[in-house]
């Protein structure tokens, strides 16, 4: 593998928005959050309110000064990962557009895709999978759901994101596809490059469905997303009729007397004036509401009870957070159903982070210890379910415990997003590859511990009193019993008290040894949105079609539900594209 010199991309930041967010309590910046105790008796510990009045009431067109009219045949409220496809899409569907964003710019947050099967794939030898591993891919989403989201949305989504991707990539006449996970990326296309996330294998006889959930292998990573999606607005606008109402805010839906969307007014943040803007069709693309605290506490109260802050940065005109719900209060307002079980994006990517938010060990199945001492899980489950069981521990901390023969352990370990499994022999750090989510060095490990976000020890007794030294509530004597208990059923190779796969039982017999402390992870989004199907329709209270108002990316409901799904790395934002594409196409046909 050789190392790529190029520095952290943005892309790199971004995809790995995982890293980002999972981790970030290992970085202390969770520290100043509130405590679980101190979120439960305090509903406002986490700066917002109760919840009970998330909405508020719409504002009064009749106050509007309106210093612009605009008529076209679609109009697209938001321009990020879902808005700036489907502009193009409604261009090249016949329609006339008009675009209102409340930023300067195209917005991009993300940057893996969950790409099954299509000639992309085919680089990599990814592209064979089957109708009945189609059925499988969508019976582990509705079963990751709850099956509280629609298995058609899921089911079209792994049809045909293939055709769409290629639709999408068609724009960059520079795209390169990048041959193998840890390749150079040339600089003149570190903008352009496409990257398959965990290929070849670090195991070439690991079997994912081995695993208790499986994690496909499909992830393809945008090095630059942002760029992609200006690539995609810029053909729209050269080949169609777009109207760009940048740094204007929409703030209401215009509806007829039959209950139909036909527009919406947009404030003009520069001027105060407001824009009336009358569609045929009408597409929400707003994100999700993860810096609205009064949504989190009304759709994800949990995510206040337990600290869950988010690493949003992107910004709008008047400088203040984007991803504030606004279409969501649009679409309730126009008479919108919103979804019932939301789905906070808390996938765990380890403890301990560093600035480039990885955590030290990933989220490998090491043996992982609570407060009292104890083992409490099969440790072998991916990030999502892995911050599950850490918010119900005591304290909601946990300390996962290896030692110094994880170089020759972690290809043993799930190819899957925030696993450690690959190993690179240097003593440098190797947060500057493309795709640095799966990949550690010792020279990663001994910064951890020179950063204090690693204990090392030369014995186990000299581990566990640094804990304790760290945590005073933490059971020493437990800890070294359950220690021991480990170690035996490692060497008898059945985890007789948890079930965890043979293949991850490692015991703690080589000095040093080491423990990152895990505590609950950050939030990335929060999915859940206005009631839609797979044409990307909206309902309302009576789910009926609400005519004229369709939804794409975060704001579109019915995706997700309940806990954000791995089974499929990406597929937030391969949705958000693919549905983008789908939204903006069947807008343009209703005209």
């Amino acid at each position: 593998m050789a190392q790529e010199a190029n520095g952290v991309s943005r892309r790199s930041f971004l995809a790995g928005s995982a890293i980002v967010g999972a981790t970030v309590a290992g970085m202390g910046l969770v520290s100043c959050a509130p405590t679980y105790n101190e979120n439960r008796n305090d509903s406002n510990a986490s700066g917002g309110g109760d919840g009970s009045d998330w909405l508020g009431k719409a504002p009064d067109p009749s106050t509007f000064d309106i210093e612009k009219e605009v008529t076209v045949d679609v109009a697209v409220v938001g321009c990020s990962d879902s808005g700036s496809i489907a502009v193009r899409s409604a261009v090249e569907a016949g329609a006339t557009v008009a675009v209102i964003e409340k930023s300067e710019s195209v917005n991009a947050m993300g940057g893996d895709v969950a790409l099954i099967n299509g000639d992309v794939e085919a680089n990599w030898g990814r592209d064979s999978f089957t109708e009945d591993d189609i059925d499988e891919m969508v019976e582990t989403h509705q079963m990751e759901s709850s099956y509280k989201t629609k298995s058609a949305i899921m089911r079209r989504y792994a049809n045909e994101i293939a055709d769409v991707y290629d639709w999408i990539i068609a724009a960059d006449p520079d795209i390169y596809i990048v041959p193998e996970t840890f390749a150079d990326i040339p600089q003149d296309k570190l903008d352009h490059a496409v990257i398959p996330a965990r290929y070849p294998l670090p195991d070439p006889d690991y079997d994912f469905h081995q695993d208790t959930v499986p994690t496909y292998h499909t992830t393809v990573a945008f090095n630059n997303l942002k760029n992609i999606l200006t690539l995609n607005f810029e053909k729209a606008v050269s080949e169609g009729d777009v109207t760009q109402l940048f740094g204007h805010f929409a703030e209401l839906l215009i509806t007829d007397d039959s209950g139909a969307v036909t527009g919406v007014y947009a404030r003009n943040a520069e001027t105060g004036g407001y824009v009336k803007v009358s569609a045929k069709s009408t597409i929400l693309c707003t994100g999700d509401y993860c810096c609205n605290k009064d949504m989190l506490a009304y759709f994800a109260p949990t995510t206040q009870l337990y600290g869950n802050g988010t690493p949003w940065f992107n910004v709008d005109v008047e400088g203040n957070l984007t991803a504030t719900g606004d279409g969501h209060k649009l679409g309730v307002w126009a008479g919108a159903r919103m979804q019932d079980y939301h789905a906070p994006m808390i996938h765990h990517m380890g403890g301990g982070a560093g600035v480039d938010g990885r955590g030290v060990m990933g989220i490998n199945g090491y043996l992982n210890l609570n407060m009292q001492g104890k083992r409490f899980m099969d440790e072998d489950i991916p990030g999502q379910q892995i911050e599950n069981q850490i918010e119900v521990q005591p304290q909601s901390t946990t300390f996962q415990i290896f030692d110094s023969a994880w170089p020759e352990q972690v290809s043993k370990f799930p190819a899957a997003h925030g696993v450690v499994c690959y190993y690179v022999d240097s003593d440098e750090t190797t947060g500057n590859y493309a795709y640095p989510i799966n990949i550690r060095s010792q020279g990663d490990i001994a910064a951890a511990v020179k950063d204090g976000r690693c204990l090392q020890a030369d014995t186990i007794d000299d581990l566990l009193a640094q804990i304790q030294k760290a945590n005073p509530d933490f059971d020493v004597e437990t800890a070294k019993a359950s220690i021991e208990r480990y170690n035996e059923l490692c060497e008898k190779g059945v985890d007789e008290d948890f079930g965890k796969s043979s293949r991850r039982l490692f015991a703690l017999n080589n000095a040093p040894y080491y423990a990152a402390t895990m505590t609950p992870a950050m939030m990335l989004v929060c999915i859940g949105g206005l009631e839609s199907d797979e044409e990307c329709h909206t309902y309302n209270e009576d789910r009926e079609i609400i005519p004229g108002l369709y939804v794409a990316g975060n704001v579109q409901g019915n995706r997700f539900a309940v806990q954000y799904p791995i089974s499929l790395c990406g597929l937030s934002v391969g949705m958000a594209l693919f549905y983008g594409y789908v939204a903006g196409k069947n807008a343009a046909e209703s005209k």
